[in-house]
């Protein structure tokens, strides 16, 4: 009798564990993404810096002596386009 209800148990437990390692593979969660403004902006920090952002094409630079100049790429293989 102790037998059966220790073993009933153990599979009790080992079902559920089951389904909580599962659960990600039949529903998973939505993906959460940074909604701010600066999402995937990079960064390059060599001499004046500069950031990029890729999705508007836009390439910002900053050094210490001068202020901030912005350049726009407009297509590729064509000169930046420079904003102030």
């Amino acid at each position: 009798m102790r037998n059966d209800s220790y073993t009933k148990g153990v599979t009790v437990i080992a079902v559920f564990l089951w389904v909580l390692a599962l659960r990600p593979y039949f529903s998973p969660d939505a993906v959460a993404y940074a909604q701010g403004s600066f999402v995937g902006v990079q960064f390059s920090g060599s001499g004046p810096w500069s950031f990029f952002d890729p999705r508007t094409g836009e390439i910002y630079s900053y050094d210490y002596k001068s202020d901030l100049v912005k350049h726009r790429l407009t297509k590729l293989g064509a000169p930046l386009l420079q904003e102030k």
